[in-house]
C-alpha cells in the first residue's frame, strides 16, 4: 500500500539545548584491537594530545587571497583577533543520506545513488552551496516512501507492541517516534513534532494494518527538512568571539557525526549531548576518538581522501585501447581498489603520517597491477597483497596508477593535469582559468616526446604564466605513461623527468623523477599546512575566510606538533573555534 505523504512536509525547528549533567569518563570506546570489526586498529591517543585550540597561530599555509604578483600564493596564517567565518545551512550529501538511512533502518539500499548529482565546489561535495531542485525534492519524497515501505520487520524497528490497543500501543508508538526522530533530526523532537507524527500514524493505520501508520511516520521523518538539512541556530553568544553563537551540544553531535561518520549520530552521542557531556573540548575529544575507532569512520574518512586526491573521476576515465591495450574496466577498478586499501592501511594500521602517505614504497596490488608495476605479487585478479615496490620508481600516492591514470589524456601522459594536481591539491595554490585562445598542440608523433610538445605552452607568452607553475611539477612525472606504467622511452625519445618547483615557501628548486618529488612534498611545511586547510574546507563546507585564520592556524599548529599525524588532525579539527561556533551568514 502506498504511503500518504501529505504530512511529510515540515519546518525546521530550533534545536533543543541539552541539560547539564555529569560526565562519565568510563564511556566505552575501542582502545586497540579489533573487536568491533575495525582492521587491526589504531590505538587512539589519550586526551591532551596535540589538537587543542591555540591562542596564537603558527606560520604557514592558509589559503586566502593571493599575494600581489604571485598566482596562488599562500599567505601565512596568523591569529590576531579570534573569530569564525559564516555558517551556512548544510544539506546532507548523497553519501551522508545513504549512510544515515543505513544506520537508522539497517537497510543496504542506497537510494541516493539515483539522486540528481551533488554540487561540487572546489574539490569537495560537502559544499554548503547544495540546492534542492524540484527533481531532487521529488526524489527525496520517493526515497522516503520506498525506504519506509522496504522495512521488512516493523516490529523489530519499533521494538515494542505498537499494535496493542489503548494506552499501551500509544505509548509504544510515541516512544518509537521520539527515539527514531531524535536520531534522524539529530536532536529531541519538539512536543508539536511528536504530536503531529502520532496523528499521522493514527490517520493512516487501519484496524487490520497497524504497520501502515508506522511506515507513514517513518516516511514523514525521512522526508522532513529537519532530516535532509542540518539546521543550526547556536545556543548562546560566544564569550570570546564577536558575532558568534556557541553551538548547542546536539548541534555539536550533528557536526561530529557528519565529519567522522558521514551519517546520523548514534544514541551514545545523543545521550552524551542530552547529559551535558559535550560541554568541554576534552569531552568532545574523547567522543571523537570513540567515533574514529568505529568501523563507520572508515568509509567517511576515505571519502575525504577520494575527493582530495581527485579520484572520483577514475571510474569514468577512458583510454585509447590502441595505445593502452592492457587498460580495461577490470584494471581501472583494480587501481581504485589499490588506493583505497593503501590509504586505509596508512591511516589505521601504519603510522597515519602524511609523509608515509606520500612516500611509502609499499602498496596493495593484484595480478594485473603487479604486472603493470613490474612487481612480484598475487597470481590472480581477486587477491590483493601488500608488496614492496621499486623505491626508485614508486613512492606513495603520487606514483600510484589511480592518480597517474586519472590525470592523463586518453592516449598519453599529461604534465599539465599532473602538475595542476600537485599545485592545487598538495600545495593549496589556486590557478586562474586558462585563456580562451589556447593554441593547439601538435598531435603525438614518433621522435617527439610528450615533454617536448607540452613545453610549447611554457614558451607561449599567453600560456607561460600558469604553465610556469604547472609544467615543472608535471614534467617530473614523465616516467609514467597514461596508465601509470613506468617507462624510459617516450615516442622513441629517452624520457627526461627533470622537474622544477617554484613559487613555494620552502621547496623551490630542481628535482628528478616521481620519488624525488614525493620526498620534497613530504618534507614541505607548505604541504604539511595544506592538509589541514583541505580538511577544514571539507568539514565546514566552504572556503576559509579571514575570520577563520585563528582556527586554521591552530589546526596547522596541532598538525605540525603531531608530526603530521592524519588521525590526530581529525581530532584537532573538532577542537577549533570554527567547529564549536555558529555565525549567521550575512
Amino acid at each position: 500500500m502506498a504511503i500518504l505523504l501529505s504530512a511529510c512536509t515540515g519546518t525546521i525547528e530550533s534545536s533543543s539545548v541539552g541539560s547539564s549533567g555529569p560526565y562519565d569518563p568510563s564511556r566505552p570506546w575501542v582502545n586497540g584491537g579489533s573487536p568491533n570489526g575495525l582492521p587491526p586498529a589504531w590505538v587512539p591517543g589519550a586526551p591532551g594530545t596535540p589538537g587543542a585550540t591555540a591562542g596564537t597561530g603558527a606560520p604557514g599555509g592558509a589559503a586566502g587571497s593571493d599575494a600581489p604578483g604571485t598566482p596562488g600564493a599562500i599567505p601565512e596564517a596568523r591569529c590576531v583577533t579570534p573569530a569564525v567565518g559564516p555558517t551556512q545551512l548544510r544539506r546532507m550529501t548523497h553519501r551522508e543520506y545513504d549512510n544515515s538511512v543505513r544506520d537508522l533502518l539497517g537497510t543496504t539500499a542506497q537510494p541516493a545513488r539515483e539522486f540528481a548529482a551533488d554540487t561540487e565546489v572546489d574539490l569537495f561535495d560537502t559544499t554548503a552551496e547544495q540546492t534542492v531542485a524540484v527533481l531532487l525534492a521529488d526524489q527525496y519524497l520517493t526515497a522516503a516512501t520506498s525506504l519506509a515501505e522496504g522495512v521488512t520487520d516493523v516490529g523489530a524497528l519499533v521494538g515494542c507492541d505498537y499494535a496493542a490497543a489503548g494506552a499501551t500501543g500509544t505509548a509504544c508508538l510515541r516512544g518509537f517516534i521520539e527515539r527514531f526522530g531524535r536520531r534522524a533530526y539529530r536532536r529531541p523532537l519538539t512536543a508539536d513534532e511528536t504530536t503531529s507524527l502520532v496523528a499521522l500514524h493514527d490517520a493512516t493505520r487501519t484496524a487490520t494494518d497497524a504497520e501502515t501508520g508506522v511506515r507513514a511516520a517513518v516516511a514523514a521523518i525521512l522526508a522532513s527538512p529537519n532530516f535532509v538539512f542540518r539546521p543550526e541556530f547556536g545556543m548562546a553568544p560566544s564569550a570570546t568571539l564577536a558575532n558568534a553563537q556557541e553551538l548547542s551540544q546536539f548541534e555539536l553531535a550533528g557536526r561530529l557525526a557528519t565529519l567522522l561518520w558521514a551519517s546520523a549520530p548514534d544514541d551514545a552521542l545523543l545521550d552524551a549531548a542530552e547529559q551535558g557531556a559535550l560541554a568541554t573540548r576534552e569531552q568532545v575529544q574523547v567522543e571523537a576518538r570513540r567515533m574514529l575507532a568505529d568501523p563507520k569512520a572508515l568509509g567517511a574518512i576515505a571519502a575525504f581522501y577520494e575527493q582530495w586526491f581527485g579520484l572520483l573521476l577514475l571510474p569514468t576515465t577512458t583510454k585509447d585501447t590502441g595505445v593502452y591495450p592492457a587498460f580495461d574496466d577490470a584494471l581501472r577498478a583494480s587501481m581504485g581498489e589499490e588506493t583505497r586499501r593503501f590509504i586505509e592501511h596508512v591511516l589505521w594500521q601504519d603510522d597515519a603520517r602524511l609523509a608515509t602517505l606520500l612516500t611509502a614504497s609499499y602498496s596493495f596490488v593484484n595480478q594485473p597491477l603487479a604486472a603493470l608495476y613490474g612487481a612480484s605479487g598475487p597470481t590472480d585478479a581477486t587477491t590483493y597483497a601488500r608488496v614492496e615496490l621499486d623505491p626508485a620508481q614508486r613512492s606513495g600516492i603520487l606514483t600510484q596508477a589511480s592518480v597517474l591514470t586519472t590525470y592523463a589524456s586518453s592516449d598519453e601522459s599529461s604534465p599539465v593535469k599532473r602538475g595542476k594536481w600537485v599545485r592545487v591539491r598538495m600545495l593549496c595554490q589556486d590557478l586562474p582559468d586558462p585563456p580562451e585562445d589556447i593554441p593547439e598542440l601538435p598531435g603525438p608523433a614518433e621522435g617527439v616526446s610528450t615533454r617536448e610538445r607540452f613545453a610549447m605552452h611554457t614558451n607561449n607568452a599567453a600560456c607561460s604564466g600558469c604553465h610556469s607553475l604547472i609544467d615543472g611539477l608535471g614534467f617530473g612525472l614523465e616516467h609514467y605513461d597514461g596508465i601509470g606504467a613506468f617507462r624510459s622511452m617516450d615516442h622513441g625519445v629517452p624520457v627526461d623527468a627533470s622537474g622544477m618547483i617554484n613559487n613555494t615557501s620552502d621547496i623551490d628548486g630542481s628535482y628528478e623523477g616521481g620519488p624525488a618529488l614525493a620526498a620534497l612534498l613530504a618534507g614541505s611545511a607548505q604541504v604539511r599546512d595544506c592538509a589541514p586547510t583541505q580538511w577544514m574546507r571539507f568539514a565546514l563546507g566552504r572556503r576559509e575566510t579571514a575570520d577563520d585564520t585563528c582556527s586554521l592556524a591552530a589546526l596547522q599548529e596541532a598538525f605540525a606538533a603531531s608530526d603530521g599525524d592524519l588521525r590526530e588532525l581529525m581530532v584537532a579539527l573538532t577542537q577549533t573555534d570554527a567547529f564549536w561556533n555558529y555565525r549567521q551568514a550575512e
